[in-house]
């Protein structure tokens, strides 16, 4: 209103009824407030009071005017301007209903309506049986934020710089501006809409003008953005009617007034000043996301409309029909007002200057008949609100799969932060499927690992290749990640695997070379640069000549000098018992964690070396324990690598397992599972192994029989395939600390987990070898009584053929302690059913329970107890020795 009197030359004085009383003054505070003297006053003080936006506020006025004593009605002249529902906030709505009516029924001359748009009056007749005579003034569409220029300004706050400029980028981009809970920003996102987002403060209409459009979905039946952004031209992208009671209908939009919208029939959107004659050339409507999509991607979209000359130049219009408009109605009131300094034009005005709106039941003659009228309309609002609320419920049920995603995703707070999963679950199904086919899956239909292209018939490997690397410079803009976020390291690790795949492959394949020759440096490029987001610590970042500087096959140990006992027992073990002659390479974490001593013993012993891991990776000095395993399987020269504890006992020389395994052969990978202690909780791995392989999918881990999956005392891998690389790779990854202090320990069990886990990041084949970790050892005894179906001892493993081929852990009673002598090996169980909870840890050693003793206990074969005898002797010789050799 400021803004209108200053054009007409008006003192104006603002006066704020907030100090009377919150919103929704009742009837008798402002009787109070009338007996007070207040409304006196105030009406003495002014000649005409305009009662703007929040009705309510200035019931005092208003009730005075039904006074019965002249002396305490107000006589000024009072216009009611509708900008907000006329009963905003009111508690005791009876009341306040048949104060309107009475008002419109008695028809003070010093009262006068007016309202910004026709849905106010409409809503006052539906609700109170009240059609005052209304006449609409548009509001000016004036705004004083300016427009954001050329230059950097300095942020005292944040002390730092931010461009205040409309960049050449953002004129070619529509804006919008949506909360990230808002299920329409997700629907927006879905549809691949080409726009910008924007939360707070975007510069005003004059800054908005500058973008190519803007897109609003509209909260209320008018706004001040909306006239401002008319009047300054800027191109607005608005639902259609239909569009748009399907979104609120659907509960897609969030739309306070439907309920009173939709009262007024099918042509509610009359009242909508979105969708009103006057202003529909200059707005574009779009009936579908698809369709906004559609429209935004045409350049010339507003080239007919020409809204940003066309629009202000309507507007200007009706800003002179709403200034003479005012000025018509004070001189109704006996006031001679000049518009910019001059006389209102003769017959001049707005073009529906005065207008009353039908009611739906007919006027009664009293306050008697009112309020039996007043609870038909009640009746008929209850049956409407129910009416509603049955479409809603029934639109919930027939929500679509997307419709209820996005809606859960924004009840959690984030439609962004979903539609990204989504995005890379959408491209992991195109990753799997390329790595399914590099794997050698395609045409094959038994044996599969992944199991993408079982029924798959065709399939242009160009294509796919040419999908991901479009996919992956999409994305490339922003390659940062949390070393905890598991999901985009995956996502990320997966192309890396694919594009080093394609390229390494078409060297020996020259159909594959032919292939991709189109687009075999875009692969080189994302190679090298994946390579070095993905693993900074790898010296050089080069996967590839990495992979072939490996030969051979060897066994690797770690062990720091707490171990060295174990180490040297176990060395022996290899070379003496089981005649393995294959090269042994010992890691150690820097000079402080194996001693110098202890390494210069070490290396008299034949083909053994002792290597510091810091010398081949400088930079995972944080890397400790037991996660350091896949560093050091990585960092040794072998290409077949047995990576063994320094605490296990085998029972089977290496060189023989790795030659006889059908398994080893087909995966290059022996890996063993763990006993099931109980029952798990798969959520976190299924969080970001979306599309697991057929191995993981039925797995004890993943269907949630056991919490525990592997067992990684001995680690059996063939690094000479480009696959196990890759999953070396993401298993050092989810081993530094950030990851494993934030993911990897939270969830898991030490680093066990982490090797199938990083198969399945990368897509990289494996299986484990058959049979659940059990026990070698002796039966229990409880009360003096034996137990053949329980053994107790170290956790044990067979190989392929059911042969007992390693167990972790110690021929000795007590690692710490060996003058408590030494374990009773007779039996082993090795069990063949999930029986979660059959491991009994109060026992020392721990025991294991069969359930089906004759299938799955074992006595120890000759050539098993003498093997086990000869460790143990070669174990009491070297305690003898201090360990001296």
């Amino acid at each position: 209103m400021a803004y209108v009197t200053s054009r007409l030359g008006l003192k104006f004085t603002q006066m704020r009824p907030g100090f009377l009383g919150d919103l929704g003054m009742r009837q008798g505070r402002a009787n109070d407030i009338i007996n007070d003297g207040f409304v006196q006053v105030v009406c003495a003080s002014a000649d005409i009071i305009i009662i703007s936006d929040t009705l309510p506020d200035a019931r005092p006025l208003l009730q005075s005017l039904l006074r019965t004593d002249p002396n305490e009605r107000c006589k000024s002249n009072i216009v009611i301007e509708l900008t907000n529902r006329f009963d905003w906030g009111v508690f005791d709505f009876d009341e306040y209903h048949k104060l309107i009516w009475e008002l419109v029924q008695a028809k003070p001359k010093n009262l006068f309506w007016v309202a910004n748009n026709a849905f106010e009056a409409k809503v006052m007749a539906d609700d109170c049986n009240a059609n005052p005579e209304f006449r609409i003034l548009r509001p000016s569409g004036f705004s004083d934020v300016p427009e954001r220029v050329n230059n950097t300004k300095k942020n005292f706050v944040t002390n730092s710089c931010f461009r205040q400029e409309v960049s050449d980028a953002e004129k070619s981009t529509a804006l919008m501006r949506e909360l990230d809970s808002s299920e329409v920003l997700g629907h927006v996102l879905n549809a691949q809409v080409p726009f910008s987002r924007v939360v707070g403060h975007y510069g005003g209409p004059h800054t908005l003008k500058k973008y190519k459009a803007y897109i609003e979905f509209p909260y209320q039946v008018s706004t001040m953005k909306l006239y401002e952004n008319l009047a300054a031209g800027v191109p607005m992208l608005i639902p259609t009617p239909r569009f748009f009671q399907e979104l609120v209908e659907k509960r897609i939009h969030a739309f306070g007034p439907w309920e009173m919208l939709r009262r007024m029939g099918p042509d509610w959107f009359q009242y909508m000043d979105y969708y009103i004659a006057d202003f529909k050339p200059y707005i574009h409507y779009f009936d579908s996301f698809e369709q906004l999509n559609e429209i935004l991607q045409d350049p010339n979209f507003d080239a007919k409309a020409q809204t940003r000359t066309a629009a202000p130049a309507m507007y200007q219009k009706i800003v002179s029909q709403m200034l003479n408009g005012w000025s018509e109605l004070f001189e109704e009131m006996g006031y001679k007002v000049l518009v910019d300094g001059k006389p209102r034009a003769i017959g001049s005005g707005v073009s529906v200057q005065k207008f009353v709106v039908d009611v739906k039941y007919q006027q009664p003659t009293d306050a008697q008949g009112w309020e039996q009228v007043y609870e038909k309309i009640k009746t008929w609002k209850t049956a409407q609100r129910t009416e509603q609320l049955e479409i809603w419920d029934k639109n919930e049920k027939s929500l679509n799969a997307i419709e209820l995603k996005i809606k859960d995703a924004a009840k959690k707070g984030s439609v962004e932060k979903y539609l990204k999963e989504k995005k890379m679950d959408e491209t992991t199904l195109i990753q799997v499927r390329a790595l399914d086919f590099l794997n050698g899956e395609f045409g094959k239909t038994s044996g599969l690992f992944g199991g993408t292209l079982k029924n798959v018939h065709d399939i242009d490997i160009t294509v796919e290749l040419s999908k991901l690397l479009d996919k992956y410079n999409a994305s490339s803009k922003n390659l940062l990640f949390k070393a905890s976020d598991f999901n985009k390291f995956g996502y990320l690790a997966r192309y890396l695997h694919i594009f080093d795949a394609a390229l390494q492959k078409s060297k020996s394949d020259v159909t594959l070379a032919s292939q991709i020759s189109s687009v075999q440096s875009r692969l080189e490029l994302a190679t090298k640069t994946l390579s070095l987001a993905l693993y900074p610590w790898l010296p050089n970042h080069d996967i590839g000549n990495l992979a072939s500087s490996f030969r051979g096959r060897g066994i690797v140990l770690t062990f720091p000098t707490s171990g060295y006992s174990r180490g040297v027992h176990l060395i022996l073990t290899i070379r003496n018992i089981l005649k393995c002659n294959l090269p042994i390479e010992i890691f150690y974490i820097g000079d402080k964690d194996l001693s110098l001593e202890k390494r210069q013993k070490l290396a008299n012993l034949p083909n053994v070396k002792t290597i510091n891991i810091l010398d081949k990776f400088p930079k995972v000095e944080e890397v400790h324990g037991f996660n350091i395993k896949p560093f050091v399987i990585l960092a040794s020269s072998f290409s077949q690598v047995v990576f063994l504890d320094d605490d296990v006992t085998l029972l089977q020389s290496p060189d023989k397992f790795i030659k006889e395994s059908v398994l080893f052969k087909k995966y290059g990978t022996m890996y063993f599972l763990d006993r099931s202690f109980s029952h798990g909780n798969s959520e976190w791995v299924k969080s970001f192994i979306t599309l697991p392989s057929l191995v993981a999918e039925n797995s004890r881990y993943m269907t949630e029989v056991s919490r525990d999956e592997q067992e990684s005392s001995m680690v059996v891998l063939d690094k000479g395939r480009l696959p196990i690389i890759h999953a070396l790779l993401s298993a050092c990854h989810m081993n530094l600390k950030d990851s494993r202090d934030n993911a990897l320990h939270v969830h898991t069990h030490g680093d066990k987990e982490s090797f199938w886990i990083a198969h399945e990041m990368v897509r990289a084949p494996y299986n484990f070898i058959p049979g659940i970790g059990g026990a070698a050892g002796f039966f229990r005894t409880k009360d003096g009584v034996q137990e053949p179906e329980v053994v107790c001892g170290p956790q044990s493993h067979i190989d392929e053929t059911g042969r007992l081929i390693h167990f972790n852990g110690l021929v000795v009673k007590s690692k710490d302690d060996f003058s408590h002598g030494y374990l009773d090996f007779h039996h082993f169980v090795a069990p063949i059913l999930e029986n979660p909870g059959n491991v009994d840890i109060g026992y020392s050693p721990w025991c294991v329970h069969s359930r089906l003793p004759k299938k799955e206990i074992f006595e120890m074969s000759w050539e098993e107890k003498e093997t086990l005898r000869q460790i143990i002797e070669l174990h009491k010789e070297l305690r003898d020795t201090d360990f001296e050799f």
